[in-house]
């Protein structure tokens, strides 16, 4: 029998032939338990296995190429293994430089172990300085900053179980070159006066390396180094160096050389250098300032100053400025003192004081500077707060600041937007209402131009003005939907709930919000709703009751004095119903060219001075949204009788209707004529003519 074996990610595989037998399974399922995890790597470059087994599935792993056995037929040779070796690097590898202050990271690399663990360490168990992080295979150490403390060989152990443990270090290797000399020269009076030169190195390490040379022009001054300084911390180092300079010195260069040769170790910059010019001294004198874009800038412009003055060395200059109060401020010490822009509070007296610290002379110069511009708002505030209750009293302050100064008005935005004046830059309110709320704009102008600024000046009050309304009506049919709305005003805004009478009169709390939806309408839905707007001010209630829509029912209709009348006698009619909404009343009379219609006043139809062309049919349409009810009414008129009755001798007396704005006559025969509020004039006369009887009601 034989088989192969594969080996990849680190998981051992045995594959065998077709023709293996039973026992071929059995040695795989050993081999794979025995068989270490690795990878398959060329033979020459790791040590192999040897896969043996015999005839009873006994699995041997070995590196052994040969072993002992009482049956050597029984073993044969399989395959030998190769895998991959449990090794291990830091990077950077064996030495690093690093600078003092910055930031260094070791790291420490394993492979051919899956869990590795690891631990750092100085060689001389010193503390590590930094920070260590492990992640899988890898591990970090970090030193932010670097400090003195990370000089050492650090030392990486990796422990990878069975496999065992490997150590790896590395060399931290420090130094600190950080900045250029600083140069400072002792200024002489004039020439031929002693002058000294300073010059210092800063934070340089390791110290004792340090080589520094001063020199004037090509001309070394001073050579020197630092060899038996000791480095246990970096150190700033300083060198002197005095002479008397002659006339031809002044204007050449003084340069301070500074280098740390340490060939060993790989940095840049190795040398640094710094050099000054060596001057007589002398002011400062003929001191002036220029103001650009002038002395009178308008308000916004970039405005700067610049005090120009002869002085060497270059003078400390200082800024001041006087103040209303005439203290003086402290602006800045440079020659140029620039304002972006120019606000009003600019404007003062400036003063440019220019020192020699050599010399130890002084010298002033002043300018007057006045800012123009449009208004600028300064302040806007209501006191004692821009929120108050109803009844407080408030002031209301505007004040601006401008050149020339400003016209100031200070006014409320009514609802309408059109601006109501008030005295200028006050307004006391002695008592507020909600009605003085609102936006207050304070205008201040001058000939440049004006300015606005608005403020909100809150009322706080309880809930007021609370209505209801209904859509699409109080009075509902059956089934409909029902929108009630319920608006009040107050500050803060009014919350609104909803409540309904119940049976026993008691009011229930049914809703929160302000619009009341009522689907479906049914008769339990119907009844008196209260709408309540509450604050912590206050509250208000507003109720409204909704109703069923009906029809018109119950119809009666009464007509005086009768349904036969004479000629000329008044017909009135009276209809009397119940429905919701109220109805509407319409008296047609059926003719047969056209329809008479009449409408009615409070229910009630009169028919004045009937003819026998008034005698028929009157059809009575009650009517509202919701349906109607037709009444049918006979009206009959008899003719009038001329001619005079022996039995009775006023029968044959008319009565003539006139009123007193007119001359037109209408006869009737009914003496029960009512008087009416137009007072008309009752004239009786025979019908002859030949008398007449007149009485003014």
């Amino acid at each position: 029998m034989c088989f192969g074996v594969s080996v990849a990610a680190s998981t051992v595989q045995l594959s065998f032939d077709e023709d293996a037998n039973v026992g071929a399974a059995a040695v795989r399922e050993k081999a794979e338990k025995v068989v270490p995890e690795a990878d398959v790597l060329p033979v020459g470059q790791r040590e192999p296995y040897f896969l043996w087994y015999d005839s009873h599935l006994n699995v041997n792993v070995t590196r052994n190429a040969k072993i002992d056995v009482e049956n050597a037929t029984e073993f044969m040779y399989v395959l030998p293994i190769v895998v991959k070796a449990f090794e291990m690097e830091i990077v950077p590898a064996d030495r690093i430089v690093a600078q003092i202050g910055e930031t260094l990271v070791l790291t420490c690399n394993t492979t051919g172990c899956a869990s590795p663990s690891f631990s750092w360490r100085t060689q001389m168990d010193n503390p590590l300085g930094g920070t260590v992080n492990s992640h899988g295979t890898y591990s970090t150490l970090t030193m932010n900053p670097v400090s003195i403390a990370n000089s050492h060989d650090y030392l990486c152990t990796v422990f990878c179980g069975e496999k065992g443990k490997k150590e790896k270090s590395i060399k931290v290797e420090l130094y600190s070159f950080p900045s250029d000399p600083i140069i400072e020269i002792s200024r002489s009076v004039g020439a031929g006066e002693p002058v000294t030169v300073i010059c210092k190195i800063p934070d340089v390490y390791p110290p004792d390396r340090l080589e520094v040379l001063l020199k004037k022009e090509e001309q070394v001054l001073l050579e020197k180094n630092f060899y038996d300084h000791g480095r246990t911390n970096t150190q700033t180092k300083t060198v002197t160096y005095s002479f008397n300079p002659t006339a031809d010195d002044i204007g050449k260069e003084i340069a301070c050389v500074a280098g740390l040769p340490i060939a060993e170790m790989d940095f840049e910059p190795k040398e640094r250098v710094t050099s000054q010019k060596l001057n007589t001294n002398f002011g400062p004198q003929n001191t002036v300032i220029t103001a650009s874009p002038g002395n009178s800038p308008m308000v916004g412009d970039s405005l700067k100053l610049t005090c120009v003055t002869e002085s060497n060395p270059p003078p400390q200059i200082v800024w001041r400025k006087h103040l209303a109060d005439e203290s003086i401020q402290h602006l800045v010490e440079k020659n140029v003192l620039s304002i972006p822009r120019a606000r009003f509070a600019d404007s003062g007296l400036y003063i440019c004081e220019v020192i020699n610290l050599v010399t130890n002379e002084t010298e002033k110069a002043t300018v007057d500077i006045v800012i123009q511009g449009a208004p600028s708002i300064a302040e806007l505030s209501i006191e004692p707060s821009a929120t108050v209750q109803e009844g407080e009293a408030v002031s209301i302050q505007c004040s601006a600041e401008s050149n020339p100064p400003p016209n100031i008005i200070l006014r409320r935005k009514s609802d309408s937007g059109d601006l109501r004046p008030y005295a200028e830059g006050r307004i006391f309110l002695p008592s507020v209402t909600f009605l003085d709320g609102g936006n207050y704009e304070c205008v201040a102008e001058n000939k440049f131009g004006k300015s606005k600024r608005e403020i909100v000046f809150n009322v706080e009050y309880g809930p007021k003005n609370t209505m209801i309304s209904v859509i699409p009506a109080a009075a509902v049919k059956e089934g409909e939907t029902v929108m009630m709305n319920c608006t009040s005003s107050g500050n803060p805004a009014p919350v609104i709930s909803w409540k309904k009478k119940n049976a026993t009169g008691e009011s229930e709390k049914i809703f929160q919000d302000a619009i009341l939806t009522l689907q479906n309408i049914q008769s339990q839905d119907l009844g008196l709703y209260e709408c309540e707007a509450y604050n912590q001010f206050g509250k208000e209630e507003k109720a409204v009751e909704l109703l069923l829509q009906v029809p018109p029912q119950n119809v009666t209709v009464s007509v005086y004095p009768s349904e036969n009348v004479k000629e000329g006698e008044n017909v009135t009619i009276i209809c009397s119903t119940y429905s919701n909404p109220p109805p509407q009343m319409i008296l047609k009379k059926v003719h047969r060219e056209n329809e008479i219609i009449l409408p009615s006043v409070n229910g009630t139809f009169i028919l004045y001075n009937v003819t026998k062309n008034d005698t028929g049919r009157y059809l009575l349409d009650v009517f509202n949204e919701v349906g109607n009810n037709i009444q049918v009414i006979e009206i009959a008129v008899e003719g009038r009788k001329i001619g005079r009755k022996t039995s009775n001798p006023t029968s044959d007396y008319c009565i003539l209707l006139r009123n007193s704005n007119s001359s037109a006559y209408s006869c009737n025969f009914d003496l029960r004529v009512k008087t009416r509020k137009d007072k008309w004039i009752l004239q009786s006369c025979k019908s002859t003519q030949t008398e007449s009887v007149i009485a003014r009601i």
